[in-house]
């Protein structure tokens, strides 16, 4: 393979292909032969002691202690994309209670039956990104880190256990067509963070078929969410008062 990117900063490739290439072997100008050697080494009667480093157990991510509010019924924000091909619906939630705890509500819905991906990056680079994918061959909705180290685990790499903290997940195919929703916190520490007003730069990428791969299509785009869904407040129940009896009393005539 050979790829050109766009600049000097490691991402996205501006050109790439594929090509092959035999090569033929070369026969060596050097004909002389060197006389075996005579010399014997001593063997050696040094013993090396056993490594005595023990190592440290796994420990346990904490548990995640945040309340989340729910999602809204009906999402209104509406984003298009990949040519009309790709629809986003998008809702900002607003927890009263924490900052850390509002929530993205998102569901994407392809023309196609493959997967589906949309990612968090500020730069508009796929490296670099938080990208969350939609896996239909597997059933599952999880966040993966984009990643140069193509060699070994592919484009994306799964992120840790303590970060697959996406709420709401789902992924359906049905005539045709892919559907793939989750909620995510706005911000998590180690992540790219989602502004709840402001712009944001998002991307987005569907497969060629259900199984991880190269995408078919991808772009970038901008989104102010506008946040507007403030998560609603228990009412608040009124204490009954009780107020003291009066008494007239007249004076005798």
């Amino acid at each position: 393979l050979w790829a050109v990117g766009t600049g000097n900063e490691p991402g996205y490739h501006a050109a790439r292909g594929e090509f092959t290439l035999e090569f033929a072997p070369v026969p060596d100008a050097a004909t002389t032969t060197e006389a075996p050697s005579t010399t014997t080494e001593a063997p050696l009667t040094t013993t090396e002691a056993p490594p005595t480093t023990t190592e440290a157990p796994p420990t346990t991510p904490a548990p995640d202690t945040r309340n989340p509010p729910d999602c809204p019924s009906e999402l209104t924000q509406v984003t298009s994309l990949n040519d009309g091909a790709l629809t986003l619906f998008t809702e900002v939630v607003v927890s009263p209670t924490s900052d850390s705890e509002s929530i993205l509500c998102a569901r994407l819905e392809s023309d196609s039956e493959s997967w589906v991906g949309f990612g968090i990056s500020p730069t508009g680079l796929m490296f670099g990104a938080n990208s969350i994918l939609g896996l239909p061959e597997y059933g599952s909705v999880m966040k993966f880190n984009s990643t140069l180290d193509v060699t070994k685990q592919g484009p994306f790499a799964p992120m840790e256990d303590d970060h697959q903290t996406l709420m709401n997940t789902k992924v359906t195919q049905e005539d045709g067509k892919t559907v793939v929703s989750f909620s995510k916190y706005l911000k998590e520490e180690g992540e790219n963070n989602i502004l709840a007003e402001g712009e944001n730069t998002f991307l987005w990428a569907v497969g060629s078929s259900n199984a991880p791969g190269y995408h078919a299509a991808r772009g970038e785009f901008t989104l102010d969410l506008k946040a507007s869904s403030p998560a609603p407040t228990p009412p608040i129940t009124s204490v009954p008062t009780t107020e003291a009896p009066t008494f007239t009393t007249s004076a005798p005539t």
